[in-house]
């Protein structure tokens, strides 16, 4: 019955996984200026592992930080300025190593408040976030909160379709082990 009981609870663990979107993972920041083609070299571009921190501290010419969570960007500002309009104003949030679950979507979240920001000006492609600012103002007190949504929920990782195989033979095993206690009594 011991043996029983640790496959069961072995198979039970795996049911109970759970996983991440962002956090651990690596990111790239890349900033786009004046097109989609074109890397601006003023801003702290490169690769971050995401984590409590604030991971990136120049998002463009010392106007502001990027705090990337598990499933937010969270943009603060700290100057008055606008972003100068052109094709392309803005940044793109890619994954490294193909380690992060597609992104399906996403949404802003109610704490921002850079007026004229909306859901035309985000780009969301299975590994990348591109965001173009281009046009828009922005002060010291303008906040941007971006929630990001995976294809998958992170924190429901499908059962494999080989857990299913062992239910069968689980209790074809425990009838016969009822089987051959009751032929031995």
């Amino acid at each position: 019955m011991k043996k029983f009981g640790l496959l069961a609870l072995m198979l039970t663990a795996s049911f109970n996984v759970n996983s991440a979107l962002l956090e651990g993972k690596t990111v790239n920041y890349q900033y786009f200026f004046p097109d989609i083609t074109s890397a601006y070299s003023n801003a702290s571009n490169g690769d971050f592992t995401v984590d409590s921190s604030v991971e990136i501290t120049n998002i463009v010419d010392s106007r502001g930080s990027m705090d990337i969570s598990d499933s937010n960007i969270y943009v603060a500002f700290t100057s008055d300025s606008f972003f100068t309009p052109a094709t392309f104003n803005g940044f793109k949030i890619s994954d490294v190593f193909d380690s992060i679950t597609d992104f399906s979507s996403v949404s802003i979240n109610a704490v921002t408040n850079m007026v004229g920001l909306d859901l035309n000006r985000i780009t969301v492609l299975a590994n990348e976030i591109w965001v173009n600012w281009q046009g828009l103002n922005f002060t010291n007190e303008t906040i941007v909160s971006l929630d990001i949504n995976s294809s998958v929920n992170p924190s429901a990782v499908p059962v494999p379709a080989a857990a299913f195989l062992f239910a069968p033979a689980l209790l074809g095993f425990v009838g016969l082990r009822r089987k051959a206690k009751n032929a031995i009594a």
